[in-house]
């Protein structure tokens, strides 16, 4: 708070008589200082010392220098491989034509990593993010949606060997399941699609309708997370 100086005073190195004279404080001079009998006082060159309380004179209504903020760092997000290291190489790509299994928009709407026969190859979450959806579906098998909102995308996980994780928040790297064949699927892999914004399987079922709608709704989920880990 502000004080102005009612007289010439000394500014001593500690709260007392005692204490070493270390500069004057002018009459008139307005310090910053506190509440008790021997104020600890910051001129406004910025020395520091004491001075006696009683001539000191407090002072109102007039504003004080705002304090500067922390500049505020951005978090960079932290992003994992979606599946065992030695398993991340793609084994059937993003929007290559297949009209059998995806008559909707007749290519691939994700990325397959498969284990080659390879069972217990674990799969993990990409980012920290929150699993919006999850259950077992005739075509997903086992599966679930996975927003990350700090790129406001969802990540859909299908075909997992067991039950996958129940809706919440997890931390990117940590293990969510193993890499199955349940679902409409031919061997044991990880599909994998990347859909923009904050997608169900609702969402997904509206959407992609067409080769164009999958262009316009969907990322290669393999280049997008290579241009990030």
């Amino acid at each position: 708070m502000k004080f102005k100086s009612k007289d010439t005073i000394n500014l001593r190195s500690s709260p007392s008589l005692s204490g070493t004279v270390v500069g004057k404080i002018l009459a008139g001079t307005l310090v910053e200082s506190d509440e008790y009998t021997w104020k600890a006082v910051t001129l406004p060159d910025g020395k520091k010392g004491f001075a006696a309380g009683e001539y000191l004179e407090k002072q109102t209504g007039i504003p004080t220098t705002p304090a500067v903020p922390e500049p505020v760092v951005p978090t960079v997000a932290k992003w994992f491989k979606p599946i065992r290291a030695d398993k991340f190489v793609v084994t059937q790509k993003f929007n290559v034509p297949d009209s059998v299994n995806y008559p909707s928009t007749g290519h691939h709407p994700g990325v397959d990593y498969g284990t080659q026969g390879e069972e217990n190859v674990p799969i993990y979450f990409v980012c920290d993010g929150e699993v919006i959806e999850s259950g077992l579906g005739t075509y997903f098998g086992n599966y679930f949606f996975y927003y990350v909102p700090t790129v406001d995308r969802t990540f859909l996980y299908f075909h997992l060997r067991f039950t996958a994780p129940t809706k919440g928040k997890y931390p990117g790297g940590l293990q969510c399941g193993v890499a199955g064949n349940t679902g409409l699927s031919f061997g044991v892999h990880l599909h994998l699609e990347c859909m923009k914004g904050k997608k169900t399987s609702t969402d997904r079922r509206n959407l992609l309708t067409s080769a164009s709608a999958l262009l316009a709704t969907s990322d290669d989920p393999d280049t997008f997370l290579r241009s990030r880990i």
